[in-house]
C-alpha cells in the first residue's frame, strides 16, 4: 500500500487520495465555470448567509417557523463512494425571497448593472400549476402591491419568460431541481437556458430599463406573493452575459451523460481556500465508474 505523509495509508484513504487525483486532473481539462464569477452560494450548512465567492445573502420575509433551514440533500449514496455529496439548500417559503448584493459595478453603457448571468440550481415543492417568480431585479425585499411585479416568471405552462420578453415554447417539470442559467445583455440579448438546453431567446430590453439590476437583487419573490415553497441548491452571477454556448457547458443538474449526477462545475479562476475542495465536490459524480469493491 502507498504512503501518505510518511504513513501507512488504509485502502478508505488510498481509494479517497486517488479520487480526489483523478477529479483534479479531469478539473484542469474540463474547465466549463467561465470567468467573472462575483457570487458563488452552495448553501452547504442549509445556511444562506455563508458565500463561497463574494457577498453573503440574506433571507427576507421567511415564513414563521421555517427559518430557511432546508437540510442537505444527499446525492447518490456512501455505498457508491465520490458519488454523493451533501449539496445544502435553502428552503423557500411562499414568502421568502434571498437577497442577492452582486457586487457588480455598473456596466453596459448605462449607470446600473446592464449585463449579468445569474444561474440557480432550484425546484419547487408546491404550486406546480401557478405562477412563480424566479427574480426580482428591483425591490422584491418589501411585499407590497405598490412595488414592481418580478422579472421572470414560471407560467402556469410552465414555460420561462414574461411579456417583456416573451416565453418560451419548450417547457420543464418543476417538481425536479433545474440548473436555469439567466443571461442578460440590455440592449442586445435575453436568454434562459435550462439544463444546458437554450430555452428562451427573448426580445432584448432596454439599457438601465426594468431588466437593470439595482445593487441588491431578489430570487424566488414577487411583489404579489407569486413565489412557491422550494429547494434553492446552488446560486451563482457573473458580471457579464455568457453565452448560449458556455450556458450549455454548465450542464445540467441531473445529467443524464453523468449518471444523473450534476454537472461539474471546473471554475477557470483559482477558488479561495478551504472552498476548493468543496467545488470539486459538485463534480464528483464524473466518478461515475468508481465503485467501492466488496
Amino acid at each position: 500500500m502507498k504512503c501518505l505523509g510518511g504513513k501507512l495509508m488504509n485502502k478508505k484513504q488510498f481509494v479517497l487520495a486517488a479520487c480526489l487525483l483523478a477529479v483534479a486532473n479531469s478539473a484542469s481539462a474540463a474547465v466549463n465555470v467561465p470567468s467573472g464569477v462575483t457570487g458563488l452560494w452552495l448553501f452547504s450548512n442549509g445556511s444562506s448567509t455563508q458565500a463561497t465567492i463574494g457577498n453573503d445573502v440574506t433571507n427576507v420575509y421567511g415564513n414563521p417557523g421555517t427559518g430557511f433551514t432546508g437540510p442537505a440533500v444527499q446525492i447518490g449514496t456512501e455505498s457508491d463512494p465520490f458519488l454523493w455529496q451533501d449539496s445544502g439548500n435553502i428552503q423557500m417559503s411562499d414568502w421568502g425571497a434571498v437577497a442577492v448584493p452582486h457586487g457588480i459595478s455598473p456596466n453596459g453603457g448605462g449607470s446600473k448593472v446592464n449585463e449579468y448571468t445569474i444561474l440557480m440550481d432550484y425546484r419547487q415543492t408546491h404550486k406546480f400549476g401557478d405562477w412563480v417568480s424566479m427574480f426580482d431585479t428591483y425591490d422584491g425585499d418589501v411585499k407590497s402591491a405598490g412595488n414592481s411585479d418580478g422579472d421572470l416568471f414560471k407560467n402556469t405552462s410552465n414555460q420561462i419568460g414574461t411579456g417583456a420578453t416573451g416565453y418560451s415554447t419548450l417547457t420543464y417539470d418543476p417538481s425536479v431541481t433545474h440548473r436555469i442559467v439567466i443571461s442578460v445583455d440590455n440592449g442586445s440579448s435575453f436568454q434562459v437556458s435550462v439544463d444546458g438546453v437554450l430555452f428562451l431567446d427573448g426580445t432584448a430590453q432596454p439599457v438601465d430599463g426594468r431588466f437593470s439590476l439595482a445593487p441588491v437583487v431578489h430570487l424566488l419573490v414577487d411583489n404579489a406573493w407569486e413565489a412557491a415553497w422550494g429547494h434553492l441548491e446552488t446560486a451563482m452571477i457573473w458580471d457579464h452575459a455568457l453565452s448560449p454556448s458556455e450556458a450549455a457547458a454548465l450542464g445540467a443538474f441531473s445529467d443524464p451523460g453523468n449518471n444523473n449526477f450534476p454537472t461539474p462545475l471546473v471554475f477557470a479562476d483559482p477558488i479561495p481556500e478551504p472552498t476548493s475542495l468543496a467545488l470539486i465536490g459538485l463534480g464528483l459524480g464524473s466518478l461515475a465508474g468508481v465503485r467501492r469493491k466488496k
